[in-house]
Parts: C-alpha cells; structure tokens; sequence
C-alpha cells in the first residue's frame, strides 16, 4: 500500500513499499538523504523517522542532493546483512534527461573512478571500476535534449553522472559534471526510478516511483508511462 507523509519544511514523500524490515520511499530533489555536518539543516531520513514515529531508520542507498527517487531504509529491527545484501543483488534504474542527442540508442559505459577534491574522476589506474547501461528513451529535436535511462551494474558515487557527462552529454541541471545554468532548469533532471529485488527466494518484487512534476515539462505522462516497462 502506498501512502504519502508531509515531512515538513515544504517536503513529501510517498512510501512506496514496506514490511517489518523494509522501507521503500520516495525522495525528493532539493534535500540531503541522511544528516550532513550541519545537525540543524533537515535531512530525508530524519524528517520521515519523525514523520513516522519510528524509533530508528537507516539509510540503506544514498541519493545525492539533487537527485530524486527510490531510497531503501532499514527500520529498527532490520537485519543489516540482509539489507547489504539485497542492495548488492537489486536491479536498479534511473532516467534523467541531459543536453544533447546521442547517434546510440544503448550504450554500456564502462571505466575506473577514484574520489577527487571536488568530484570523482576517470583513472587508469587505482579506482574502482564502474559500469552503467544507458537507453535512449526519447529526443527532443528542437531543444537538442534526450530523455535517457540508465542502469546501475555498479553503485560508485555519481556514477550515472560523470559517465554520462563524458559521453558527452550531461544531465541537464548537473552543477558538477555540466553547465546548471544551461536551459535554465530548476533542479537536476535525474530520478532514481526503478528498484527490484528479492524478499523471498524466487520471489521478486519491483517498486517503481512515480516521475517528478518537472520532467512533465518536457515529456508528457502518458510518454513517460509507455516507456516505463
């Protein structure tokens, strides 16, 4: 059953799935998923906790700020092995739309990345090795973007992002890996989308969360939902 919670300081969330371990919700663009160095600025996991009235919640994925979607969290009697576990074993899918038009409708993106300063960068040598598979789910001509998904085969930070960005084609909105002023966007066009995995052997279960109000601007619902599946 899903719900949605009013966390407060102008977020919501919707929780998407849950059991007695799990807890599948909803982030939105424009806040921390869990508590930064600054206690008094709100984060995602603590304003729900509260919301919920639950005693304790533990953020199983991170999102970035500026990222949208499907966060994972662990509930107070959560078994942490499992919940690494089934993260480890779990299909994960993004979309995002990004400035330019690629001449590939799917792209396997492949390279080494070692945290830097400021962002992560592509190594030859000492990094860790990331993967993503990439879609091309719609064009717009006119305004020279795409809407795209992507595939998480690996989870190394900003992963989707600097490989796309070195493609060629980064996400509209990114500050880091792109021009954020370029289109004048209002966030950074990248949602976490899809989550499966297993609650049980052989039993697979698949959340899908619902597509921000702002990609809307530039791809109706209706064109988004056909390409969902």
């Amino acid at each position: 059953m899903r719900y949605n919670v009013e966390l407060g300081f102008g977020f919501q969330t919707e929780v998407l799935w849950e059991d007695d371990q799990l807890l599948v919700a909803d982030k939105p663009s424009g806040i921390p998923v869990h508590e930064t160095k600054d206690t008094n600025r709100p984060d995602f996991t603590r304003l729900l906790q509260k919301a919920l009235g639950l005693k304790q919640l533990r953020t199983v994925n991170r999102l970035d700020f500026g990222t949208s979607g499907i966060v994972i969290l662990g509930k107070e009697n959560s078994d942490n092995v499992y919940l690494d576990e089934l993260l480890k074993t779990s299909d994960k899918e993004y979309i995002f739309i990004s400035h330019g038009i690629p001449d590939w409708k799917e792209k396997r993106t492949e390279s080494f990345l070692k945290e830097g300063k400021m962002r992560m960068m592509t190594v030859r040598s000492g990094g860790k090795k990331a993967i993503t598979e990439f879609k091309v789910l719609g064009i717009l001509q006119k305004e020279k973007l795409f809407l795209g998904s992507a595939k998480l085969i690996t989870g190394r930070r900003h992963q989707i992002r600097i490989h796309i960005s070195e493609e060629g084609f980064p996400i509209l909105g990114d500050e880091v890996y792109g021009d954020a002023k370029k289109g004048n966007p209002k966030r950074m066009f990248l949602h976490s989308w899809k989550f499966q995995f297993e609650d049980a052997p052989d039993h697979k279960i698949q959340v899908r969360s619902s597509v921000p109000k702002e990609f809307l601007h530039y791809f109706s619902e209706s064109y988004l939902e056909e390409r969902a599946d």
